[in-house]
């Protein structure tokens, strides 16, 4: 342990923190493409336990400025934390997070974020377990096709020329709640290139030759998920058509779908009006930490003290209208 270095990266060790998360589900391409497209990656925070010049064990910070009560603040979203087998058991992720930690307050993030099943680990350095509100649509054919033979709305692939609307409605739906990234062009375009597994599935609808609602999907872990979805006001039921028309074509052979809805109680009524079934699950697996409680209270203008309580997470956060898309991942 006394020969091992703990530090950030430089560009030209790159390829090496690659090869090492290329360990993980070998799977090098899919890390690659956050380091080549999000436009938030940074060396400095990318940090590696290395020895003598090997790099054994990694994680990176991710920066995403989300929008919350009405504030814009600065998250740090922690991922890709992995450690070669043999070195494992040896405390480096914990160095390493600790490491982050002081980072992310050097850089004036307010919180942090991360995805995880290990949450006692997670928690004894400072994240806590949040529920967030996911909906699984079950699968049936019948009921899909005759939805979509009666549906109102012009399902079209997404094409680059469709960014602009797509943009306006982003903007326009994620307004009232709290946690979704704000994200710029720059943001969007390399986005695109990262959120799906490798691919994705983009749908718009057309309302009139208007679009009028989108919505994203792909398979993770062998889950076929609705990444993000997004309408105008008024055309919920094009969101509806958006997700039967994935349950009839590219989702096709998964049990259902999951997909972001707790958010949108119109577009739930209208999937269980055309007959479909939906289930509320409850993912306990993403955590939150409060790096920064002055200037995250400040902010938000709120006293420091409001955010020293139990269920501090539940009222930045509730079920019921906060997302952070799954397509924003990291």
């Amino acid at each position: 342990m006394n020969d091992l270095e703990l530090r950030t990266i430089q560009p030209h060790e790159r390829d090496a923190v690659l090869d090492l998360l290329g360990e993980w589900f070998g799977d090098r391409g899919f890390f690659a493409r956050y380091f080549r497209h999000d436009p938030n990656f940074r060396d400095d925070l990318c940090f590696v336990a290395a020895d003598a010049g090997r790099i054994v064990s990694t994680l990176q910070v991710f920066r995403r400025p989300i929008r919350l009560n009405g504030a814009v603040v600065e998250v740090g979203g922690v991922g890709n934390v992995f450690t070669t087998a043999e070195y494992r058991e040896r405390g480096l992720a914990s160095q390493l997070l600790t490491r982050a930690v002081v980072a992310m307050d050097q850089h004036s993030f307010d919180l942090s974020l991360l995805f995880a099943v290990r949450l006692a680990f997670y928690g004894r350095h400072g994240w806590q377990s949040h529920v967030r509100h996911l909906v699984f649509i079950e699968q049936s054919p019948a009921v899909c096709a005759e939805i979509r033979s009666a549906a109102r709305s012009t399902i079209e692939p997404f094409a680059a020329a469709d960014l602009d609307a797509v943009q306006r409605i982003y903007e326009s739906y994620n307004l009232g709640f709290s946690g979704p990234t704000v994200r710029d062009a720059r943001y969007w375009e390399g986005q695109i290139h990262f959120a799906g597994n490798p691919h994705e599935d983009f749908f718009v609808a057309r309302d009139g030759g208007e679009i009028v609602a989108y919505a994203r999907g792909t398979l993770l872990y062998q889950v076929y998920v609705v990444m993000e979805h997004g309408c105008l006001p008024g055309h919920e039921n094009a969101v509806a058509d958006l997700i039967c028309h994935l349950l009839t074509t590219t989702a096709a052979a998964f049990p259902g779908v999951t997909a972001q809805l707790a958010i949108a109680p119109a577009v739930q009524q209208a999937l269980r009006d055309r007959g479909l079934r939906l289930r509320l699950v409850e993912d306990v697996f993403w955590m939150w930490r409060i790096i920064s409680p002055q200037r995250l209270a400040a902010k938000l203008g709120i006293p420091e003290s409001g955010l020293d309580t139990d269920d501090v997470f539940f009222r930045l956060f509730p079920p019921e209208r906060s997302v952070y898309w799954i397509s924003d991942r990291f």
